[in-house]
């Protein structure tokens, strides 16, 4: 089966990305069409196994448990940042949903989605094929550069926070040989810690607010 796969250089990579994200996007717009639940879920999910299976050779540091905490570290770290710079000070803007307003089975799924499955498609097919790719033509510097561009104008809601963590993720790839695998627990813990600033907040007024008598 191995003849049937793409060799491993630069064009395919950025080809073999830019199929999938069109794919995926092709394929989420269809099945919300239809309400199918948890769509985002499964087309993500079977991209990243798809782009894992054509391109598996990937670079990374060995798995210990010192880098095991490290990822973890890097990533509570990020989303403290995310939440004292852009969460915090956007309070008033945002509507917040109290956690006991979501269903759990929607709860579930935010959680696999944007903590699991996201981040996997996005780590293998923008910074590892996409990045890795771009690097071959245009140099590590501009493929950073383009790749966290492209990876904010997805995240429309947040265009500078994203653009400055695909930065983040790409310092990994290059200067600390993370994998897809290893960015993946960075990027999941940042996307956990937004996740329940955005569904906790409305508790955590209600505390302020009660403890202190004072507006938050």
């Amino acid at each position: 089966m191995t003849r049937w796969k793409p060799r491993p250089i630069a064009e395919n990579k950025i080809f073999a990305a830019a199929i999938a994200i069109v794919s995926v996007g092709a394929a989420q717009g269809i099945l919300n069409h239809f309400d199918v639940f948890g769509s985002k879920a499964m087309t993500e999910l079977l991209a990243f196994l798809v782009c894992a299976w054509l391109f598996p050779n990937e670079p990374g540091r060995k798995w210990t448990f010192p880098l095991g905490l490290s990822l973890v570290t890097i990533g509570l770290l990020g989303g403290a940042i995310w939440v004292f710079f852009i969460g915090f000070p956007q309070r008033h803007e945002t509507n917040f949903p109290s956690l006991s307003d979501v269903p759990l089975k929607f709860y579930i799924l935010g959680l696999v989605t944007s903590c699991i499955v996201a981040p996997l498609f996005e780590e293998k097919t923008v910074r590892h094929l996409l990045w890795d790719g771009a690097s071959h033509y245009f140099g590590r510097l501009a493929a950073t550069i383009g790749v966290s561009a492209l990876f904010a104008a997805v995240h429309v809601d947040g265009m500078i926070s994203a653009f400055l963590v695909s930065v983040t993720l790409c310092i990994g790839t290059q200067f600390f040989n993370l994998n897809s695998a290893q960015r993946s627990i960075i990027h999941g813990i940042i996307n956990l810690s937004m996740l329940h600033w955005v569904l906790l907040y409305p508790t955590l007024r209600e505390f302020i607010q009660s403890t202190f008598g004072s507006s938050s």
